[in-house]
């Protein structure tokens, strides 16, 4: 009679579980110090071992030779106990019994004494499937059972659990399965199958199981019947109807790109080959994860990967956004009746946060926009400067004026732009846009007021550090460089502290400079 992989490979002590360790060795020590309590709680997600942990406990108590942390399996008790026949443990699923009347059973019974073992264990599945009333009949039992009663709880949802109940248990929390621990079973089970697999078909059943054991030896059974015995990574793909690596990578970068258009053929390409779409979303979620893990550890990062080095130049944060983007409408997809249309919507969403333009340009630009800032600032630093010998002022700014109106008038040739009036509120959430520091910074001061070219920014004496900032010449040209696009004028950012009256003013140099340019001194008062 032919048995399924899951049941026919089930751990029947606890030396073969896999992955939990520590909940493993936390029972065992119980049963060597005969400190077993009346009632365990075992949570984790599926496919983890929680009904298989409660199975083999029970035969640890129940055992002819028990209690013992090394059941026989050769006993009437741990054969009944396999073979889910045992008069005394009884397993019921809390999804189908729910209800008050069940649990009522439950109660009743448990005065009657075990037909022939050790222990009357009554494993729960599924626990939080109960209802409020079925709760509410099980927690005076569980509070005092009888000497010889033993409650084994399961759940993949403790949280929906009372706490009444789960105070009057003992808690276990099962994580998922490592990737290795996965792999050592699937290999093991191969090896007496004569089963042939790829490495990489592994790795593309763990995803996909979620680290869940259950899920990946059954999915291994049904591809070694697919594959003919030999598991090849195409395999998984096919069966699964998993988009391929490279048809994620392909959409990843048109959406990079900005291109609207390639985007949503690949997009359709794949649905026209039979494509889930949620599972086109856990292709991308799984590939920037990749990308990710790529920009943290150094080791892992692909140079020669173009898409690596796209998203290279996007900042961590933006890519956490998309992340979440991403994982808010696969969740809509189960829900919607429009799965198609969402992800057309999240890939326009992905567009306008990712793309951009060709990184090359975008560079030239910004070095070109920096360049001239900076031939600026070497002008207004000669305007500056004072000749000793003959008391003369160099003056620049017809130079300066010169350039800018032949600037101006190239511009004009290439086609006017709109600009609009100065609207600080805006510029601050451009600012934010370029570096969220910055704004913080640029905040904390007030604009005081206008002056020709200049913008003068007035920060308290408390805010000097935030002053700093601002001040920092990168900074300051990235911030007139947004003004600039904003309203199309060459305006200058001045930051200024509250009361700091600059020893500076006094320098006969500077009082020289002042009264060449007719110009005044700015002090505020504290």
């Amino acid at each position: 009679m032919y048995t399924v992989f899951a049941r026919k490979y089930r751990p029947q002590s606890f030396e073969g579980v896999c992955g939990q360790k520590e909940v493993v060795e936390v029972l065992k020590r119980s049963i060597q110090l005969k400190k077993v309590a009346h009632a365990y709680l075992f949570a984790g997600p599926r496919g983890t071992g929680k009904t298989t942990i409660a199975r083999i406990f029970a035969k640890c108590l129940n055992c002819v030779e028990g209690p013992t942390q090394n059941p026989c399996n050769k006993c009437d008790n741990c054969i009944e106990i396999t073979n889910s026949s045992s008069l005394d443990v009884l397993e019921i699923d809390g999804a189908s019994n729910r209800g008050i009347d069940e649990i009522r059973n439950v109660r009743e019974n448990v005065n009657l004494l075990p037909a022939k073992s050790r222990f009357k264990i009554y494993i729960i599945d599924e626990v939080h499937m109960l209802t409020t009333e079925a709760f509410n009949a099980l927690l005076k039992t569980l509070e005092e059972p009888p000497p010889y009663i033993k409650f084994f709880f399961a759940t993949t949802a403790p949280e929906k659990i009372p706490l009444t109940i789960i105070s009057r248990c003992q808690r276990f929390n099962l994580k998922p399965l490592k990737i290795e621990d996965v792999k050592n079973k699937i290999l093991e089970i191969c090896e007496k199958e004569k089963i042939e697999i790829e490495e990489k078909a592994i790795e593309e059943i763990y995803d996909f199981c979620e680290g869940s054991l259950r899920d990946a030896i059954s999915l291994l059974e049904q591809l070694s019947i697919f594959s003919d015995q030999k598991i090849k990574y195409e395999d998984v793909i096919y069966l699964l109807g998993l988009p391929e690596e490279e048809s994620i990578e392909i959409l990843l970068e048109n959406i990079l790109n900005k291109d609207y258009i390639k985007s949503l053929e690949n997009f359709h390409k794949l649905i026209s080959q039979g494509k889930d779409p949620v599972l086109i979303l856990e292709g991308m979620i799984k590939k920037v994860k990749d990308i990710v893990i790529s920009k943290i550890d150094i080791e892992k990062l692909k140079i020669d990967d173009p898409l690596v080095r796209d998203f290279d130049n996007l900042k961590i944060e933006k890519i956490f956004e998309g992340i979440e983007y991403i994982v808010e409408f696969k969740g809509k997809l189960r829900r919607e009746r429009e799965p198609v249309l969402l992800t057309e919507i999240l890939i326009l969403k992905l567009i306008q946060l990712w793309g951009k333009e060709k990184i090359e340009e975008r560079r030239e630009e910004e070095n070109k926009g920096f360049r001239e800032k900076v031939e600026v600032k070497e002008k207004e630093d000669k305007i500056e400067k004072i000749e000793e010998k003959s008391g003369t002022i160099f003056d620049f700014r017809d130079e300066r004026e010169a350039e800018e109106k032949q600037k101006n008038e190239e511009q004009e040739g290439e086609g006017k732009r709109e600009y609009k009036e100065l609207n600080w509120e805006e510029i601050l959430k451009q600012v934010k846009i370029f570096k969220p520091t910055l704004e913080a910074a640029l905040r904390e001061g007030k604009l005081e007021k206008i002056e020709g070219e200049n913008i003068y920014i007035l920060f308290e004496s408390k805010y000097s550090f935030h002053k700093s900032i601002v001040e920092k010449l990168s900074n300051k040209i990235k911030i007139e460089k947004i003004i600039f696009d904003f309203t199309g004028k060459n305006y200058k950012i001045i930051p200024i502290l509250k009361g700091n009256t600059r020893s500076f003013i006094e320098n006969p140099d500077v009082k020289k400079i002042i009264e060449f340019f007719n110009g005044e001194i700015i002090q505020v008062e504290e």
